[in-house]
């Protein structure tokens, strides 16, 4: 009974626990999908002090300051209320998009210099967030740090990312990133910040101190041509408002745009011409020259930036098309007529003069360009065109004839020198012919030299092979007589010798003898032992057979006569 009673106990239980589970997941479960935020709203609660529509204090009723983010939560439904809102997601861009420089068209070039360009593609983005919430900032506050609780814009920007704000409590706007190539460099101008020194005015001096002559007739001169007035701001310091001189180099930033403002400006060197590029578009260069011609002139100039002047440039000029208008161009065509008019109009057409014309023109524009920090490559005078002065409908034809005459004056020098040249050439000629008749009559005096020379060798060399053999044969014949006496001298010896060893043999011999003879004790005892050793019967028999009887086995009488000789009482040979 007890133990049914605990079953149904834990059973019960099961159920209720279940049951809870069961309500709170469908009545306090707040499921916030995938890209959302749920916006609470406590409504129970303290009531919120006057002003103040967000609550910040647990316990205080309204929304809330935290959001939920995506995924399951669990609250009181009698408590709570909630609203689903999107993410702050900043895009991070996709670099295969991007437009560059390189891929730019002309037109978009010029907007590119007049600062009015902006490069195409995905790039990244950073979210400008704006606190709609909090006290009044400072007068003149423009934007507020996070951690201050002012409402305003924040400093702090977000980077590429997802980001779950109230949007109740925050505002949030996307702006491109800044984003400077390569090739470019970025000019940072600061918008808040102290104020930097007054601004000061710089007369820049004429050119060269002159002014600069009448221009041709159609042509209008302008103060550009006379001077320029530069009134400058300096350059900011870190922390105060205005054109810093770090720039940024080529690379990806988040910069808050309300703060910091940067221009991309192109490194390097660019191109400005002034040429005839139509029958109405004609930008040449007209001046009169030192004789009354009017002479007009196409140039290009290759002109660029360093970085390290990129933000003295934008602070000065505000951008690259700037820089053109206001010095390059003016300068060129101030500089032009300057020194154009010293020049006569037939220098114009000589190829000496012209480019001494074309040097001085690049180094006076190099100095005034160099002193705005603006560097200059060269200036190439490209075309030249000489015109005669007004003289009704024959001017052309005056013109034509001062090139005719100043060509056939050329081509009269040039034949002159060719005759001068070609007479040279004949002489070189003639000695060259001598100097080949002498090669071959020394080339004759060496062979004949030559011959004699070897003949008189040829001869002096048998005569000294004959000598050489004879001295040679009779050495030989000297050898030959010594080899014969030191061969008689050899047999002597050896004959000598051999007879001496004979006798020195034969001594040995007879003393040998006299020495067994001695040994022996007498002459016939060494007979009988020469005998005995030397004798060797191969068919003779002895038998004894007594005494009286001497039967004769010569195999075995050495050893009768011995045992004869060993006998006691035997007679000793004498």
């Amino acid at each position: 009974m007890i133990h049914r009673l605990i079953i149904g106990l834990i059973a019960g239980a099961l159920l209720v626990t279940a049951g809870l589970l069961s309500l709170l997941w469908f009545t306090c479960r707040v499921y916030v999908p995938e890209g959302k935020c749920a916006v609470l709203t406590r409504q129970l609660g303290d009531a919120l002090p006057e002003g103040q529509t967000i609550a910040r204090q647990p316990g205080q009723k309204g929304i809330q300051e935290n959001v939920l983010g995506p995924g399951r939560h669990f609250y009181n439904p009698v408590v709570w209320d909630y609203e689903l809102e999107d993410l702050v997601v900043i895009p991070a861009g996709n670099p295969a998009t991007w437009e560059w420089i390189h891929s730019l068209d002309e037109r978009q070039r010029d907007e590119l210099r007049a600062g009015t360009f902006k490069f195409d593609g995905e790039f990244p983005r950073i979210g400008l967030v704006e606190r709609l919430i909090g006290d009044d900032p400072a007068e003149g506050e423009i934007v507020v740090d996070r951690a201050s609780g002012y409402r305003g814009v924040l400093r702090e920007v977000l980077t590429p990312g997802t980001y779950k704000l109230n949007p109740r409590i925050y505002k949030v706007e996307l702006h491109p990133a800044v984003v400077i190539p390569a090739g470019f460099v970025g000019v940072v101008t600061n918008q808040i910040g102290d104020e930097p020194e007054a601004i000061t005015g710089t007369a820049l001096p004429k050119l060269g101190g002159r002014r600069a002559p009448a221009v041709a007739e159609g042509e209008v001169q302008t103060e550009e041509d006379l001077e320029l007035v530069s009134m400058v701001r300096l350059l900011a310091e870190p922390g105060q408002r205005g054109t810093l001189r770090e720039v940024l180099q080529p690379g990806v930033y988040f910069i808050n745009p309300r703060i910091q403002k940067v221009t991309p400006i192109e490194i390097g060197f660019n191109e400005y011409s002034q040429t005839k590029i139509s029958e109405q578009s004609n930008l040449r260069i007209a001046f009169p020259s030192d004789t009354g011609y009017t002479i007009k002139v196409g140039v290009t100039v290759v002109w660029g930036i360093d970085p390290t002047h990129a933000a003295e440039i934008i602070n000065t000029y505000g951008n690259v098309d700037r820089v053109i208008d206001k010095v390059i161009g003016p300068q060129l065509r101030s500089i032009c007529r300057n020194i154009g008019s010293t020049y006569a109009a037939r220098d114009f057409i000589k190829g000496e003069k012209r480019e001494m014309f074309q040097r001085a023109l690049t180094e006076e524009l190099q100095r005034v360009c160099n002193a705005k920090n603006i560097e200059v490559l060269l200036a190439l005078v490209r075309e030249i065109e000489v015109h005669a002065p007004a003289a009704g409908a024959e001017g052309g034809e005056v013109t034509e004839d001062l090139k005719r005459t100043i060509q056939q004056s050329y081509i009269a020098i040039e034949r002159q020198l060719t005759m001068q040249k070609q007479r040279e050439a004949a002489e070189v000629k003639a000695q060259l012919e001598e100097v080949r008749k002498r090669v071959g009559i020394a080339r004759e005096t060496v062979t004949a030299e030559t011959r004699v020379m070897v003949a008189n060798i040829g001869a002096g060399a048998e005569k000294q092979a004959a000598e050489t053999d004879a001295q040679a044969a009779l050495e030989v014949a000297t050898i030959q007589q010594e080899v014969a006496q030191l061969d008689g001298q050899r047999i002597e010896i050896l004959g000598k010798a051999r007879t001496d060893v004979d006798k020195m043999k034969k001594q040995a011999e007879a003393q040998g003898y006299k020495l067994l003879i001695d040994a022996f004790g007498s002459p016939q005892a060494y007979n009988l032992y020469t005998f005995a050793e030397n004798f060797e019967p191969e068919s003779i028999r002895l038998f004894y057979a007594g005494d009286g009887t001497f039967w004769t086995d010569l195999t075995r009488f050495e050893e009768v006569g011995a045992a004869k000789l060993l006998q006691p009482g035997a007679p000793k040979p004498e």
